[in-house]
């Protein structure tokens, strides 16, 4: 059994992954519920019908505007792909209620990411070995490399795709102020958290990562996004993707290949690197 899984990695990791067709048809998209603090999340979850990996699983999460209009074209693509897949929105998640004063800070946000990739593989029947590739747009990028970059979970990733990729992001969670309680006033008071998101990437290490930026970004354009971002290497690429805006209109096709490519590359780079690890 295990000489017959190392062999179908290995071939795996000779970059004989099969391509998708594109078909919408190829999956069967619904939504579900995750509880995180006691809240409902609603996640929506793409089963395919002929996986192209059926040990991967996409976690995907909006921008700060919501499950709405380029972010859900963005979330179907992964579907089209042949791949499982589930997705969020960022507001929703960040407007969850959370206990009153609580900051939130990296190790919040990774453990409600893990919260959240567990209650998947129960809702789509994934097993427990599922790699994940963490990805979003905007703020859901930034999301992506932030639980990225943390060393307790990239054994359970296959790698980290950031969708125009803002330079730094700013969390915001209102509480009601205990204070203003106890005075009989609804005052609200926001707490943030603060970080440099290429500065992270380094500190992703042997996980594959990707970043997709337009040329023409309104917050950090592809070229000004490669100064940050440094050279291509063995684990991390960059596409450039000829479009007018942050949300990659004028771009489609050429936004659907890089993420194509970037999607083979990050899953070829991760079974090469399991089929590696099984050989030691």
């Amino acid at each position: 059994m295990a000489l017959a899984l190392l062999a179908q990695l290995v071939s795996l990791g000779c970059a004989t992954l099969p391509r998708s067709s594109g078909s919408p048809e190829r999956a069967k998209a619904s939504t579900a519920t995750v509880s995180l603090h006691g809240k409902p999340l609603e996640v929506h979850v793409i089963a395919p019908r002929a996986p192209v990996a059926a040990d991967i699983l996409v976690l995907y999460a909006s921008g700060d505007g919501g499950w709405f209009g380029a972010a859900v074209d963005m979330f179907e693509q992964f579907g089209r792909e042949g791949y499982y897949a589930a997705g969020f929105s960022s507001r929703a998640f960040l407007n969850l209620e959370r206990a009153t004063g609580e900051l939130v800070n990296g190790e919040q946000i990774v453990d409600e990411y893990r919260q959240i990739i567990a209650q998947v593989h129960t809702t789509l029947g994934l097993a427990r070995s599922t790699r994940t590739v963490l990805t979003g747009w905007s703020r859901g990028a930034a999301f992506a490399v932030l639980v990225g970059a943390d060393g307790g979970l990239q054994p359970e990733l296959a790698g980290v795709i950031a969708i125009g990729l803002p330079n730094a992001e700013e969390l915001r969670v209102r509480s009601d102020s205990d204070d203003a309680q106890l005075e009989g006033q609804a005052s609200r008071t926001t707490h943030r958290m603060r970080f440099d998101t290429y500065a992270l990437i380094p500190t992703i290490a042997r996980t594959p990562c990707a970043v997709i930026q337009s040329t023409r970004d309104d917050f950090l354009p592809a070229e000004h996004a490669r100064r940050l971002f440094g050279p291509d290497t063995e684990v991390r690429r960059l596409y450039a993707v000829a479009a007018r805006n942050h949300r990659f209109s004028g771009g489609h096709d050429q936004f659907v290949t890089a993420l194509g490519d970037a999607l083979h590359w990050v899953v070829t780079h991760s079974s090469s690197t399991v089929a590696k690890d099984l050989r030691k």
